[in-house]
């Protein structure tokens, strides 16, 4: 089955999910699977849903992450809709490694974005930092009444 890989962009996040080896006192993503897909719908925004460029550099010390794993969750679906808003095609829902290298690549933009937030703050505040950035986020939707 297809799996989706964590970008080397991921390393200094990993604390932050709760399935870590060592995961932080705040860690703030479940499991990988839930990192992986809000760090792609950052990219996907980031992006504005333009197709990024292949991610080339994947950590060699946690395995990729079968795609059931996503379905198990509940998380598919967001993937999906991510991949069928940038095609702009239904093919990409009967090509799931195709689905996978581009959600690898939105996850490495937003994962990039995320440690570069990280560095503007403390770790213990990493979660705070998040819940900002999701605030500003809805606050520029309502300003442009969408």
């Amino acid at each position: 089955m297809p799996a989706i890989r964590l970008a080397t962009s991921a390393e200094t996040l990993v604390p932050f999910c709760r399935r870590s080896d060592e995961p932080a006192e705040n860690a703030c993503f479940d499991t990988y699977a839930d990192m992986v897909v809000f760090a792609a719908s950052c990219g996907f925004d980031r992006l504005h849903g333009r197709k990024p460029q292949d991610t080339k550099e994947f950590l060699s010390n946690i395995y990729p992450i079968d795609l059931a794993v996503f379905k198990n969750q509940g998380l598919f679906p967001n993937l999906l809709l991510i991949g069928l808003a940038t095609e702009r095609n239904a093919d990409i829902a009967r090509d799931e490694d195709r689905l996978c290298r581009l959600v690898e690549s939105f996850a490495d933009v937003g994962l990039k974005y995320l440690s570069h937030e990280l560095t503007a703050c403390t770790p213990a505040r990493l979660h705070l930092e998040l819940a900002c950035l999701l605030c500003k986020k809805a606050e520029d939707i309502h300003e442009d009444h969408i």
